[in-house]
C-alpha cells in the first residue's frame, strides 16, 4: 500500500520546526531547515513492514498549501500521516480536510500537540485518527488495518472517529524499550541536500540516538512525548545510522536531536571512539545535553571526534526556579563555569537556552539569568519565554487559570503575564537580555567576525516576536 507521510508548509509569518519542544514545534530562524527526522523513522517502519512509502516535505518542496496538495494528491495514497505544531495547528488541518476530501484516503495526524489535545482536532471532520504518542508503532499497525480493510478499533496509541461521530481513545501504547529494533530512518526518501543550519556550510541531517530524560522540567514537551525513563540506542547501532548517512548520503554535518545526549557518558565515549576508529575526519556535529552531565575528558573526546557545537539548558539564574522548575540541572554555577571554559579550551562553540517568564518569576529573578549569562559567556543564547505545552506539569499547574492561544506557541511569544510581570514584561526583558548578551563590546567584536550569522541574528531578532495572522486577529 502507498502511504505518504507529509511535513506541511510552514504558516507565512514563519518558518517551523514541528520537531522541536517534544514534538510541539517552535518558531526558527529561515535559515535553519531540519529534516522531518520522526517521518523518517516511521518510514523506515513501514518500508520494513513491506509499505511503499513517500515523504512529502513542504517547507524543503519550497511550496505553500497548494502546491502540497498537489504533490500528495499526485503520489495516490490510500494513507496520509501529516505532522503537526502547536503554532501551526490551523493550517495542517486545513491541509488535511483538503487532502482528505481530493484523495479519499485515511488521514491521521502525528504530534505532541495533537497527542494531548486530540479531541479538538476532529472538529469540522477533517482526518479520521490521530496518532497519539510514538508513531512507528502505531502507524505501522494504522497501514496495516487501511490496507487490510479492517476498523480501526482497538488499534493502540490511536484515537478515531465512531460512526456516530463520537471520538474513541483506544489504550495507551507502551513506549518502545529496544530502540536498536527499528530501523535507521529512510533518508533515501529526503531531499538531504536542501536541509540546512545557521552558520554550518553544507547540507545537515539530525540524528535522535536516544530518547527520554530523568530532569523532570515542569515545562519540557521532551519528557511528556518520551518519558522520563532515559532509553538508548547502543553505540553500534548510532554508528550504523552514521555510516549510512556518511557514506551513502554523503552527509558530513550532524545535528543529535537527543533531549539529554550525554545521559551515559561511557555510551557517547564508544560512539566518539566509533567515529574516530572509522575515519571520519570530516564529520562535524552537534548536540543539546545538560551541564551536569559534561566534564572535561568528555569534552575532550568529544572534540577529537568531530563535535563542534552544544547547545546546553541553563533555563534561569535563580536556585528557587531551578529547583521547582528545571531539574535542578544547574545546581553547581561553578561547575557550570567550568563546563563552558572547557569548551572554549577544546574548541567546541557553546549555545545557553534560557527561559524568562516562569509562574512566580520576578523582574529581579530574570535578572539573575540575564547575568548568569554574562558570567558563563557562551558563544551564542537563546532567550525563550516560558510556555506551557498541553499536558505538561506547568500546563497542569496554570490550567484554570487563564486561557491558552495554541497558535500563539511559538516559543518567543509570551502567552500570558505573572503575579509579578505582564506579557509585555516578560517580552521587553527578553529584547533587554539580548541587548545586554550581544552589544557588550567583547561580543560585538567576536560576532563582526562572522557577519553573515550576526545578519542571521538580527534578522530573528526583528521578527521573533511576530505573531500568526490567525492569532493577531
Amino acid at each position: 500500500m502507498r502511504v505518504v507521510l507529509v511535513n506541511p508548509p510552514s504558516p507565512p509569518e514563519y518558518r517551523v520546526s514541528r520537531g522541536l519542544m517534544g514534538g510541539f514545534g517552535m518558531a526558527v530562524s529561515p535559515d535553519l531547515l531540519y529534516p522531518p527526522i520522526e517521518l523518517a523513522h516511521v518510514a523506515g517502519a513501514l518500508e520494513a513492514a513491506g509499505h511503499e512509502v513517500a515523504i512529502h516535505d513542504g517547507d524543503a518542496a519550497g511550496v505553500g498549501p497548494d502546491g502540497a496538495l498537489e504533490a500528495i494528491v499526485g503520489l495516490e495514497p490510500r494513507l496520509v500521516c501529516l505532522d503537526s505544531s502547536s503554532t501551526s495547528l490551523d493550517q495542517d488541518l486545513a491541509l488535511a480536510g483538503r487532502v482528505r476530501e481530493a484523495t479519499g484516503a485515511c488521514v491521521a495526524m502525528l504530534g505532541s500537540q495533537v497527542t494531548f489535545c486530540p479531541d479538538t482536532v476532529f472538529d469540522g471532520g477533517r482526518i479520521d485518527a490521530v496518532v497519539r504518542g510514538e508513531p512507528e508503532e502505531t502507524v505501522t499497525e494504522l497501514a496495516r488495518r487501511v490496507d487490510a480493510g479492517e476498523a480501526l478499533a482497538g488499534t493502540p496509541g490511536l484515537s478515531w472517529v465512531a460512526p456516530d461521530g463520537s471520538v474513541v481513545h483506544e489504550a495507551e501504547r507502551d513506549k518502545i524499550r529496544d530502540l536498536d529494533a527499528l530501523p535507521i530512518p529512510a533518508r533515501h526518501l529526503l531531499a538531504n541536500e536542501r536541509y540546512r543550519f545557521p552558520g554550518v556550510e553544507g547540507p545537515i541531517t539530525t540524528v535522535k540516538s536516544s530518547r527520554g530524560c530523568p530532569l523532570d522540567c515542569s515545562f519540557c514537551g521532551y519528557t511528556l512525548a518520551q518519558g522520563l525513563r532515559f532509553r538508548f540506542r547502543s553505540p553500534e547501532h548510532v554508528l550504523q545510522e552514521l555510516e549510512d548517512l556518511y557514506e551513502r548520503h554523503g552527509l558530513r554535518h550532524v545535528v543529535f536531536r537527543d533531549p539529554i545526549f550525554t545521559t551515559r557518558k561511557d555510551r557517547v565515549h564508544a560512539i566518539c571512539e566509533g567515529i574516530l576508529a572509522r575515519g571520519w575526519t570530516d564529520l562535524e556535529w552537534q548536540c543539546e545535553t545538560a551541564v551536569k552531565t559534561l566534564d572535561r575528558p568528555l569534552l575532550e573526546v568529544m572534540a577529537r571526534a568531530g563535535c563542534r557545537h552544544i547547545s546546553l539548558g541553563v533555563e534561569s539564574g535563580n536556585q528557587e526556579i531551578q529547583r521547582k522548575h528545571c531539574g535542578n540541572k544547574l545546581s553547581d554555577l561553578d561547575q557550570a563555569a567550568e563546563v563552558f571554559r572547557a569548551c572554549r579550551d577544546v574548541g567546541i562553540e557553546t549555545r545557553a537556552f534560557c527561559m524568562i517568564g516562569f509562574p512566580e518569576e520576578t523582574p529581579a529573578m530574570a535578572d539573575e539569568t540575564i547575568a548568569l549569562v554574562d558570567r558563563l559567556d557562551p558563544d551564542q543564547v537563546q532567550f525563550c519565554a516560558v510556555t506551557a505545552y498541553p499536558g505538561t506539569p506547568l500546563y497542569e499547574m496554570l490550567r484554570g487559570t487563564r486561557e491558552f492561544d495554541f497558535a500563539t506557541m511559538t516559543g518567543f511569544v509570551a502567552l500570558e503575564g505573572n503575579e509579578h510581570m505582564t506579557a509585555e514584561d516578560i517580552e521587553a526583558k527578553i529584547r533587554q537580555a539580548y541587548r545586554r548578551f550581544y552589544l557588550r563590546p567583547r561580543r560585538l567584536l567576536r560576532e563582526l567576525r562572522t557577519p553573515r550569522r550576526l545578519m542571521g541574528r538580527v534578522g530573528r531578532y526583528l521578527t521573533m516576536f511576530q505573531r500568526p495572522a490567525s492569532a493577531a486577529s
